[in-house]
């Protein structure tokens, strides 16, 4: 058992979690929940459907991430118009390093939280640093990418992705 599996059975064993929605199946739909850094409030996946969407796992201790998120941030910036939406998933287990993270790598992408990777871990099975899954307009997931540098693969299936019909 993961130790993000220990810790949330813990949780959940003591009533302080509900039961989670189960692990996304590979090409499975993604429909859960994530707190929205320095607010209160929740994002759900499932108000992406008809948009095409980047779930990217980082931490302020990962190397590549530094690479990895000013990328994204630029694909985000160039694509968003024609309905990318980019989500940069942050699993540090204290959020304070975020911002000066972020203003360092001057990255301006939605930020989420799954402190420890628990919820990714467990419903899109993140294994390494940093991940990245691109979604199609049904919220399927059509790509994991794990540990690289560059986002080739990524932009190029969000780019097949977006040239589609709406629909799909």
């Amino acid at each position: 058992m993961t130790l993000a599996r220990a810790a949330f059975s813990l949780l959940l064993a003591a009533g302080c979690a509900s039961a989670p929605p189960p692990p996304v199946d590979p090409g499975g739909v993604v429909d859960f929940s994530l707190p929205i850094w320095a607010s209160s409030q929740q994002h759900s996946f499932a108000d992406d459907r008809g948009h095409v969407v980047v779930i990217d796992a980082w931490a302020t201790w990962c190397a590549p991430c530094r690479t990895q998120l000013p990328q994204l941030d630029a694909l985000s910036r160039s694509l968003a118009g024609q309905g990318l939406r980019v989500y940069a998933v942050n699993i540090d287990q204290n959020a304070q390093g975020i911002q000066p993270f972020l203003i360092g790598l001057s990255v301006d992408l939605p930020v989420l939280l799954d402190p420890g990777g628990a919820t990714l871990s467990r419903l899109l099975h993140l294994e390494s640093m940093p991940t990245t899954w691109v979604l199609d307009r049904s919220g399927k997931v059509v790509l994991t990418e794990r540990s690289g540098t560059t986002l080739a693969a990524v932009e190029a299936k969000v780019r097949i992705l977006l040239a589609g019909p709406p629909g799909s």
